[in-house]
């Protein structure tokens, strides 16, 4: 009798769990259903810049494209020069050299041998200070405009008749690019090379190193619209051109004062019918597959053609798109990277679901029944 009323409650409990089981395939199927898909160019890149932002990039790109270049870098407060004038010490009086036998004639000494050399550190105002002449304006100049600059103070001074200036800066300060975030080498870089672009900035710093992600986050020093300084969201990929010629983005010229900050990888959150849903690591190359695989995979139940990525692009901006893992394993079909913030979702098949409530179910009959004492 015991194990008859015992094989009735499980048979009963059974009953219960398969409705259950059933309501809650249901009702997932609901909750989790596929979101609609994004546009299918969107879709296939995977990109992460906002139509928005693409919009901003490209007017900063055909702005700084249109800008005269201004041949170089051009000196700034706090910039350090190295400054040399061979010749000026030739012209200064020497009046503790020995005299000479014959006639009285002065002789220069040989530790006042012409050999002029400064270190100078451009003022706040962008002035140089130099011995004879003064304060010599140099903000906005080139090393080698400061040069004329220095040797046409020279010769109207009357210090000089032919000087030979040579202006080096030594350390950049001013007319810098700030690279920071996930680079190998974090740092200000200046802008000394014509044709400069942001692309060849994060390169001078390394590129992206192992912790990296895609985002970078771009804010210009100014892009004609009305001092707007608000950071862009990019897709380095895409910036650096790694992605082939599927997607590229603008790739605007540098300017000082741009800062920009790649992104660590962040995680990604796995939901819906998989073995272990949860928030997971984002690596170097770990797409779509490679996420649920990191969540234990799949359960029967779930729907493989609809896996779903939920991507934020910004405040208030975000869009989805679906993905047919089927497709993918027979190598078909696109397999997106993930990125950070990304939510992908695995639903439910309606066509599996009863039978995975009866397996689960008859696993259920199986563990009860085996705990029946039978007397």
């Amino acid at each position: 009798m015991i194990a008859l009323a015992d094989r009735k409650h499980g048979g009963l409990r059974a009953a219960v769990l398969l409705s259950f089981a059933l309501a809650c395939a249901e009702g997932c199927s609901v909750r989790r259903g596929v979101e609609p898909p994004a546009s299918p160019e969107r879709a296939g890149l995977g990109d992460l810049t906002s139509a928005a932002d693409r919009a901003r990039l490209e007017a900063i790109a055909a702005a700084r494209t249109g800008t005269p270049d201004e041949g170089g870098y051009r000196i700034g407060p706090d910039d350090l020069l190295d400054i040399r004038i061979p010749d000026l010490l030739e012209a200064q009086p020497q009046a503790a050299s020995p005299r000479g036998a014959q006639g009285g004639a002065e002789v220069p000494a040989v530790s006042a041998a012409p050999a002029f050399q400064q270190g100078v550190r451009v003022t706040g105002s962008g002035e140089v200070s130099l011995p004879l002449l003064g304060m010599v304006p140099a903000n906005g100049l080139t090393a080698t405009e400061l040069e004329q600059e220095i040797d046409r103070r020279l010769v109207a001074a009357a210090v000089l008749r032919s000087p030979h200036v040579s202006v080096l800066v030594a350390e950049y300060r001013s007319r810098v690019v700030a690279v920071t975030g996930s680079v190998e080498r974090p740092g200000l870089y200046p802008v000394t090379r014509p044709g400069t672009t942001l692309a060849d900035v994060l390169w001078a710093a390394g590129g992206p190193n192992r912790e990296a992600g895609r985002v970078v986050e771009f804010v210009p020093a100014g892009d004609g619209s009305a001092g707007n300084r608000s950071p862009l969201r990019l897709d380095i990929e895409l910036l650096l051109g790694l992605a082939g010629r599927d997607g590229r983005l603008p790739n605007p010229l540098a300017r000082p004062g741009d800062v920009v900050s790649v992104a660590p990888a962040g995680s990604v959150l796995v939901d819906g019918w998989v073995e272990k849903p949860g928030s997971y690591p984002v690596t170097r190359g770990l797409t779509v597959s490679g996420a649920l695989a990191a969540a234990g995979g799949q359960v029967f139940a779930a729907d493989r053609r609809h896996a779903t990525v939920k991507r934020v692009l910004g405040p208030g901006e975000d869009y989805s798109f679906t993905v047919d893992l089927e497709a993918v394993s027979h190598g078909t079909a696109a397999d997106p990277p993930v990125v950070d913030g990304d939510v992908v979702r695995l639903p439910v098949s309606r066509s599996r679901v009863v039978p995975w409530g009866m397996w689960t179910v008859a696993r259920e009959m199986i563990h009860v029944g085996g705990n029946v004492l039978l007397f």
